[in-house]
């Protein structure tokens, strides 16, 4: 491809991803490097080809608010994740389950929500999930009383094996014909 991108731009913006080792949004990315958005995308753009075209169990990966992070190959989560996972294995209720799948689709989200949604109080088992890290606050809804809001945090989507939200099933998958 006929991109004029500075390998010097590449390699620290590559650089900075390994070493965030976690979701980074562009902002934040022009901050450190002091690089425009344009020459990013083009940069991210440029790893991510590489590391397709060289076959690396690395890849570059872009989750569902435009962040960008640098993780293994989604096949290799199958075989590595259990040797490299120090939490305890997680054993989860159906309630904590279909708590947790609640948030997954509907975050952010309130406890009210989530107790009209499954018809039942919910206080014990968010508990339990924010232990797990499963879940997180990601704020505060902006109507009376201001409740917390509750997301899924990086640790579900390790646990779940998934890269993005977005590799989550559609719900019309369970729903019976």
């Amino acid at each position: 491809m006929g991109t004029h991108i500075d390998k010097s731009s590449v390699q620290l913006i590559e650089a900075l991803l390994f070493l965030e080792n976690g979701p980074v949004n562009i902002k934040y990315i022009a901050k450190v490097t002091g690089e425009t958005r344009e020459t990013i995308r083009e940069a991210v753009s440029v790893i991510r080809e590489r590391l397709q075209r060289n076959e690396s169990s690395l890849a570059l990966i872009e989750n569902e608010n435009g962040d960008y992070q640098l993780t293994i190959n989604s096949d290799l989560y199958e075989k590595l994740g259990k040797h490299y996972d120090t939490r305890k294995k997680l054993s989860l209720s159906p309630q904590a389950l279909e708590t947790l799948a609640i948030v997954a689709y509907k975050q952010p989200i309130t406890r009210v929500e989530i107790e009209k949604i499954r018809g039942v109080g919910v206080e014990h088992v968010l508990r339990v999930l924010l232990e797990y890290e499963l879940i997180r606050i990601t704020g505060r809804k902006e109507v009376p009383g201001r409740p917390v809001l509750y997301g899924t945090t990086k640790i579900f989507l390790k646990f779940f094996g998934i890269l993005s939200l977005r590799d989550l099933p559609s719900l019309s998958e369970f729903e019976r014909s």
